[in-house]
């Protein structure tokens, strides 16, 4: 007979709160069975996860106390029964392999994908720092934004302004220092990449273009100042807990 299972998620993760939520809506999960860390307290069910491997890999409980499953198992063990294709084209190797690692690129990127004000709880699911992972990020996300920005501006101003404001914006990262550099580098990144996406809108509609860059420039203005400000108190939160 199959066990119910709950999905235990980081509720300090816009990204995680959403997609369990989504399962929930798709009545893919019952609404009961969407627990939070920060609701798991003294629950028994803390005992049944791995914490570690929990802050890269969310995991799936079984109420009985049988086996945790965790990260792209956990999101096939519920969706294979809407989608049963799903667990066949998991069993090709070279795919189980790319979606697993596409996870792994998403789970350890979160926090600078969709970030977050830190708060306590008892237990922190806050994935672990992975330069490889940080690395592609900044070169896939960062890439892609900066040649989409530097296509669409050029035209209304001149090369050596885009050069000196780009170099003023890899100086504002310089105070958090070498280590959490790459963490500046990473949300730079997802800030160029959202406002290149909008300029290429206006490029797609010319009449609008103005409009768009106008947009861009708003939105661009917002999630750099307000991941700048994450990225310090999450700095500071750390030396706190330390």
């Amino acid at each position: 007979m199959k066990t119910e299972k709950a999905i235990i998620y980081d509720d300090n993760c816009p990204m995680c709160k959403w997609y369990t939520g989504a399962f929930v809506q798709a009545n893919l999960l019952k609404s009961a069975n969407r627990i939070s860390f920060g609701e798991l307290n003294d629950s028994p069910l803390a005992e049944q996860i791995e914490m570690q491997r929990s802050k890269h890999e969310i995991p799936l409980v079984d109420l009985d106390g049988g086996e945790t499953i965790y990260g792209v198992d956990s999101l096939v063990h519920l969706l294979q029964p809407r989608f049963p294709m799903i667990g066949k084209l998991m069993q090709v190797p070279a795919l189980s392999y790319l979606v697993r690692k596409l996870y792994q690129f998403i789970s350890y990127n979160r926090g600078i994908m969709a970030p977050s004000y830190p708060t306590y709880r008892k237990y922190d699911c806050t994935p672990d720092f992975h330069l490889g992972y940080r690395l592609l990020l900044v070169l896939l996300l960062g890439g892609i934004g900066s040649y989409l920005v530097y296509a669409t501006l050029i035209p209304y101003s001149e090369l050596k302004f885009i050069l000196l404001a780009a170099l003023g914006l890899f100086v504002l990262g310089i105070p958090f220092g070498s280590k959490h550099y790459a963490s500046y580098l990473g949300h730079l990144s997802v800030v160029l990449f959202l406002s290149g996406l909008i300029l290429l809108l206006g490029k797609i509609i010319p009449l609008l273009a103005p409009v768009f860059i106008g947009v861009a420039a708003a939105i661009f203005l917002w999630q750099f100042i307000r991941r700048y400000r994450i990225l310090f108190a999450q700095i500071r939160w750390n030396q706190v807990k330390v």
